[in-house]
């Protein structure tokens, strides 16, 4: 019988820790295909159209759209403005 506290405690933990590791994706929304922000940018600078791959199927919406995308309408993207375009695609192809 001291087993059955334990393993009550072992399957507890197993369920807590994939939660925390399901959590991460579930609100950063399902995986878009496309590359990370810190995957392009050199050295976190802000990236220009001609920065984003030609090849990369999951950027060429952005590729067409890029001054949508661009909402301080300077020529080039930061994190913020990546990040929210590349998100925003993903949840208009969920719905």
């Amino acid at each position: 019988m001291p087993y059955r506290p334990l393993a009550c405690i072992a399957l507890a933990t197993l369920l807590v820790a994939g939660a925390a590791q399901a959590s991460p994706q579930a609100s950063a929304g399902q995986d878009t295909g496309a590359p990370s922000f810190a995957d392009l940018s050199k050295d976190g600078k802000p990236l220009r159209r001609s920065d984003l791959p030609k090849d990369n199927e999951a950027l060429r919406e952005l590729r067409a759209h890029f001054g949508e995308a661009d909402k301080d309408h300077n020529g080039s993207l930061d994190k913020s403005e990546y990040d929210a375009y590349i998100h925003k695609a993903d949840a208009q192809k969920q719905n």
